[in-house]
């Protein structure tokens, strides 16, 4: 994005999305989930056998071979191919050209035997502004079909808007963030001011100020693809043709520290046992416009021997439109007429400085 001057990015947007989205699904399951007929989980996990791309024990050190059979519909890499990190950069650096980006979100989510879907539209612009609305709704058992949506030509899923469950919509100009929740019958609305944000986490000593926007769940596309770089692994970009689209296909793995640090993981282990953290992300890029298509997160089969992996959150952009003049007042939020604003600056700080002295004072758990 052709940002104009500001020390910060400040576009909210997929991570937190997608962090949400599948947080919903974690808390909002749990009792659902656990007494889900076991029989539909075993199918799903039986249908993602065959539809899926084969999981490897390393992608980074994926070969050629490997590669080609992993995916039906992908080729092998191959020389005439860019390295998984540069596409990546190639991709960010063509997000940060743009003067505005505007597109379509539809997510699914899979997990313990249930789906739900979500949809939205997503739009940002020069100065660091944004604007996000995101639809969450009900879950539902998973069927053996659910994956045949999920082919990157199929139609979306696109639910009645009134049958949704929780909503999400947040605004920036470029220096206060609002976000604006409803989750059934619970509401609020928040705001950040981003750049006293900032300021605050660069004097904190450790803290990672490159990353403070993305930790905060406001680094949007490039900042999401950034994160992700930094903490993955990744095999040799694949070639994947759809209909008329040709698709670069980049797969990754948490690197050995994100492993350790992050996710507490032993050395040997193969699979994360819980079931809401994913072992692998996948990245489908339009070959013609180096511009993200999705982006999927994928769980890894319980055992080991088994060797797929299914969808666990896959994040779709549609219908992408680039430099094309967007309203100032798309940047404005409005607070609900009779709704308090919350003002969590203070509070988003004294969490940073709080994780930073925590992780300093005492092992982790």
């Amino acid at each position: 994005m052709n940002y104009k001057p500001q020390s910060f990015t400040t576009l909210p947007g997929l991570t937190l999305i997608v962090a949400a989205a599948a947080l919903l699904a974690v808390v909002g399951w749990q009792k659902t989930a656990s007494s889900a007929d076991e029989k539909t989980a075993a199918a799903d996990a039986s249908a993602s056998d065959e539809k899926t791309v084969t999981a490897t024990a390393d992608p980074a050190k994926t070969s050629p071979d490997e590669a080609s059979t992993s995916d039906p519909a992908a080729s092998a890499a191959t020389a005439d191919l860019p390295n998984s990190k540069e596409l990546l950069d190639q991709v960010r650096s063509k997000l940060q050209e743009l003067d505005s980006l505007t597109c379509d979100l539809h997510e699914t989510v899979m997990m313990s035997g249930m789906s739900f879907n979500a949809t939205g539209t997503y739009a940002e612009a020069s100065g660091n502004r944004v604007h996000v609305e995101f639809r969450i709704f009900p879950s539902q058992p998973s069927v053996q079909s659910d994956l045949k949506q999920l082919a990157l030509d199929a139609e979306p899923v696109v639910p009645a808007a009134e049958t949704s469950r929780g909503e999400l919509t947040q605004v920036s100009d470029g220096t206060v963030l609002f976000t604006h929740w409803k989750n059934g019958a619970n509401v609020s609305v928040t705001r950040r001011n981003l750049r006293d944000i900032m300021e605050a986490a660069s004097k904190v000593a450790g803290y990672d100020t490159d990353h403070v926007a993305m930790d905060l769940g406001v680094g949007g596309l490039r900042g999401l693809i950034s994160r992700i770089q930094s903490l993955m692994e990744f095999a040799p970009v694949q070639t994947k043709k759809v209909s008329d689209a040709e698709f670069y296909v980049v797969r990754g793995r948490w690197n050995a520290k994100t492993r350790k640090e992050l996710f507490q993981l032993p050395d040997d282990a193969v699979v994360d046992p819980r079931p809401h953290i994913p072992e692998y992300v996948v990245f489908y890029i339009d070959a013609k416009t180096s511009l993200p298509r999705r982006i999927e997160y994928r769980k890894r089969a319980p055992d080991p021997a088994q060797k797929f992996d299914r969808p666990m959150v896959t994040l779709d952009l549609r219908n992408m439109v680039i430099n094309e003049t967007l309203p100032d007042e798309m940047f404005i939020f409005k607070t609900p007429e009779g709704m308090k604003e919350t003002d969590i600056t203070e509070q988003t700080i004294q969490v940073i400085q709080q994780t930073v002295q925590g992780a300093t004072a005492t092992p982790a758990p």
